[in-house]
């Protein structure tokens, strides 16, 4: 073994004896202290003491990610995905079967509305999955534990995969080395805990309420776009078609900055706003090249609402509006953390000083925006 990697072994146990674990020191293959990840052929190096996969009551908890192929880039033929306006992690085979974990009702059911006995857990705001029951359940993904000089290695697999595990081990030994090395760094330089391995663990949701957040533009449309990019979020900037028109040089500012721009419909009947919509669209794809998706219709009812979206539009609706609060903190601190709280504000004038004190407040309170995306509303 090179000396370096005996250095960092060294390391470990020295970290491990200060810390008083009782369990055996890594590699001994039992009571292990850090799990690695790996999906076939690749390991996951980004291993940190939240997303570490873990034991609880007896059941292995693996991150959410670890399934998803937009995080791994590996299409396992099973996929997992977040939603965070419903708080629900989705698992599915292609749509052809699945496991739907509601998270706020803590609750499983499979995608004919059947329930499941198995259940996610969140810990430190990282949503973990009963990786076995989802390998037993789909047929076709396997989970193998296998001890390795630098803790356990959690290997999710199917049909595509080459190597065995100990080859795979032996094979990506300077990779487990880092996956080691990283999680030691999120630990503080080496102060990891030990991973609970039996008792009850409380799922909470993450701290915060949670948002989508959307504008009304007017006269500051600009600096409120600038005060929402400085917080690297983007939002929904809604137009009229004859805005459009006015503000065309602010279209095209906040296309190409990643913001979703949609249509503010201000007619009384569907017939009016679907002849709106097809203005502003046709407006849209000459001022910007963008496709028109995303349209508020505030004046109609719900069957008027239902029309359009049979018509194609991804619909906006707020039920929190700046103009029913004096202040933005008063707006901020009046958010329901239970649920996805869709919330509308003013870019006319005095909207920016508005528009800073939302912000600030939404940083001491830990809310978590997000981008209001035609897909999301859909």
């Amino acid at each position: 073994m090179k000396h370096w990697k005996k250095g960092l072994l060294a390391a470990v146990l020295l970290a491990a004896l200060a810390l008083g674990m009782a369990g055996p020191a890594f590699g001994s293959g039992a009571n292990t202290q850090v799990n690695l990840m790996a999906v076939n052929e690749t390991v996951l190096l980004e291993l940190t003491t939240e997303n570490m996969p873990r034991t609880v009551g007896g059941v292995l908890y693996v991150p959410y990610t670890m399934l998803s192929n937009l995080s791994t880039g590996i299409d396992l033929g099973v996929n997992s995905l977040y939603s965070a306006t419903r708080r629900t992690v989705m698992v599915t085979n292609r749509g052809r079967k699945g496991i739907v974990f509601d998270l706020q009702a803590n609750t499983a059911e499979d995608m004919d509305g059947n329930p499941v006995s198995a259940r996610a857990m969140v810990r430190n705001a990282t949503v973990f999955v009963p990786i076995d029951f989802l390998c037993e359940y789909f047929g076709t993904i396997s989970c193998s534990r296998t001890p390795t000089p630098y803790g356990t290695l959690i290997r999710v697999t199917n049909a595509h995969v080459i190597l065995s595990d100990q080859a795979f081990v032996d094979a990506a030994d300077s990779l487990l080395a880092s996956s080691l090395s990283h999680y030691l760094e999120s630990a503080g330089g080496g102060n990891a805990q030990p991973i609970p391995s039996g008792g009850a663990e409380t799922s909470e949701p993450p701290s915060g309420a949670e948002l989508y957040l959307a504008f009304r533009c007017g006269t500051e449309g600009e600096e409120c776009a600038r005060l929402v990019e400085g917080r690297e979020l983007r939002a929904l900037f809604l137009f009229t078609p004859e805005q459009l028109e006015e503000q065309d040089g602010l279209v095209r500012r906040l296309v190409g900055a990643g913001h979703t721009v949609g249509l503010l419909l201000e007619g009384e009947n569907v017939e009016d706003c679907l002849a709106q919509g097809a203005e502003g669209a046709a407006l849209l794809a000459a001022i910007a090249r963008y496709p028109a998706l995303v349209a508020s219709a505030p004046s109609l009812d719900e069957p008027g609402r239902e029309e359009l979206a049979k018509a194609g539009w991804a619909l906006w609706g707020a039920d929190v509006l700046a103009e029913d609060y004096p202040s933005g903190s008063a707006l901020v601190r009046g958010l329901s953390p239970q649920r996805m709280n869709y919330v509308e504000l003013d870019c006319g004038s005095g909207g920016a000083a508005f528009l800073r004190e939302v912000l600030s407040t939404m940083g001491e309170e830990e809310c978590q925006a997000y981008q209001p995306t035609a897909p999301a509303l859909g």
